[in-house]
Parts: structure tokens; sequence; C-alpha cells
């Protein structure tokens, strides 16, 4: 239970759910599903990236790097104790937040990807919270971001592994936390993809929220298939169409490429020996968070992860 005093707190009469999980988890799927209900609110008209409220606070630093790197950040992870050395921290996030939230709704939606090793922190803060964490295969999560990464950690292929680390030491630090938290729903992106319905009145129940009217696109499957090929071989079937594209468009507005053209080459030839590598490295780390590197639509319902000794999170 919570040590900090919100006797009187303005948020008592509502109920606070944060969503978190690694950008393009779904996380932003899921508050947009949140938002619409007309019982909930989400931030709106904040003028920060996706209005997430990281981005409009001063409470705890956000944006901590670009999605490659993050979560290795030593300010990424709060805990209770964070929240007990700034015991104002959750009047100053309610003073930020609340002018962009409809207070006349019961439930106010905050997302941001951090979250997803925040949660002891905002339980502190607010106790009684719930929190949502959206959950995603962590090739299929690192191929669909790489195109944010730098240069060196990601973006063409050679940096690629880093991605896949960084997935994987976010969940750690989210399973260690995860015992902790008096409120939690996990939700997967392949569940929901796949049995909507079902995975939407989870979520409506767990927020005690009506979700009755909203609808997700599933047609999800044929760019996880395009993952698992390029998983698979590094789209070696595809690259002489892919290289006479961009030779066409070299020098042109239309997009970058040339940085198109360097990635498609070194998938080729990498992208298949990274798969080796990561399942030797980080396959049982992986596999204790419910997902099969082999297997990229997939993944076990959620449990808490026994992490070995290797995945200290603090």
């Amino acid at each position: 239970m919570s040590g900090t005093s919100t006797s009187g707190a303005p948020w008592n009469g509502h109920r606070l759910a944060f969503v978190g999980g690694l950008h393009r988890s779904g996380t932003a799927l899921v508050a947009r599903i949140l938002s619409s209900s007309p019982d909930a609110s989400g931030l709106t008209g904040t003028g920060a990236a996706l209005d997430e409220g990281q981005h409009i606070q001063d409470a705890y630093v956000g944006s901590l790097g670009n999605t490659s790197q993050w979560s290795f950040h030593p300010q990424a992870h709060l805990t209770e104790e964070d929240a007990q050395r700034t015991p104002d921290a959750g009047a100053r996030l309610w003073e930020s937040w609340s002018p962009y939230w409809d207070l006349e709704r019961t439930v106010l939606v905050e997302k941001s990807p951090p979250n997803l090793t925040k949660m002891r922190y905002l339980q502190e803060l607010f106790p009684g919270a719930r929190f949502v964490v959206v959950t995603r295969h962590p090739v299929v999560q690192a191929l669909a971001v790489r195109k944010w990464a730098t240069r060196t950690r990601g973006r063409f292929t050679y940096g690629f592994p880093r991605l896949v680390e960084h997935w994987v030491h976010a969940h750690d630090v989210f399973a260690q936390d995860a015992p902790h938290i008096e409120n939690l729903l996990v939700l997967r992106y392949e569940h929901l993809m796949r049995e909507p319905a079902h995975e939407l009145d989870r979520l409506a129940r767990f927020l005690d929220l009506e979700l009755r009217g909203s609808r997700v696109r599933t047609a999800d499957g044929d760019r996880t298939s395009r993952y698992a090929e390029l998983w698979e071989t590094g789209g070696r079937a595809q690259l002489g169409g892919r290289v006479r594209h961009h030779l066409a468009h070299l020098g042109s507005r239309r997009g970058t490429p040339r940085g198109d053209l360097v990635r498609d080459v070194t998938d080729v030839a990498l992208l298949p020996r990274y798969r080796s590598v990561l399942g030797e490295h980080l396959g049982e780390r992986i596999s204790a968070h419910g997902y099969d590197l082999d297997v990229l639509d997939r993944a076990a319902p959620w449990a808490p992860a026994r992490l070995g000794p290797t995945a200290d999170a603090r």
C-alpha cells in the first residue's frame, strides 16, 4: 500500500489508468480504445507527441533517449523510494495533466511507453491506480521501431541486436516490478489482434468501463508475415526488386532511399546470423517472457517471468 498521503487529493473521485509498453507495441491503440469510451478521457490537445503525459510534466525526467535505449537510462526505472523523495510529485503531475482531461469522465487515461518501468512510482503517488501493459514480440517490435533508431543501434541492421536487448531489459524491469502492482492487466498485442472481442472484454472488466462500441483493426497478419520472412531469410527473395526501386529514386525527395538501400542489403547479410546469435544469448530470457524467437505471431498467456541473476533490473 502507498505510504504517500492522498487524503483530499483532487483525483480521488476518478480512476487513473496508466498505459505502458515499448513503442510500436500497441499502447497508442489501447489508449485510443479506452479514450473512446463515454466514461473515459485521454489527454488531448497537449501539443506533445501522441499526447503522451511524459512530455508535459516536470515531476520526473521524460524522453530519456530514443526507442532503442531509453530503458537503460538510470532514471528510467522509478519506484516507491523515488516517489517518497518527492512527495509533491503527485500534485505536480495532476496540475500538468488535468487541464487536458475531461474531468467529467470517471476514468482518466495517461499513456506513455516508459510507464512500463515506472508503475511502482506512479502507484505510490496515485494509490488505487490501474495499470495496463501491452507487450509485443521482441523481434516484431524491433523491426517495427528500427526506423527511429540511430545508425549504430539498429537502423541499418548491424545494430539490430541492441534493439532486441533493449526489449529484454525493459521487460525484465517490468517483470521484477509486476508483483508489487496491485491493479495490473497485461495485454498481448498478438492476442488483441487474434481475439479482439475477448481482449477488449478483459480490458473493460478490469477498468469497469463500457467498450462495446470499440473496434480493433485486425489486418495485421500480412505485416507479421513479412516480418517473419525477413527474420527467416533477411528478405532475400524481395531484394532484387527493392534494390531496383531504391536505385530508381536515389536523389529524389521520396523518403531516404540511400538509407533504405543500405538497410535492405545488410538485412540479407546479417539478419539470419543475428537470429542465431540472439537465440544463443537472449533466447532463454525472451522465453521467460512468453515469446519464441522462431514464432513471431504467437505469445503465451502472460505470467510473471522467472528471471535469472543476469536480469538485474536496478
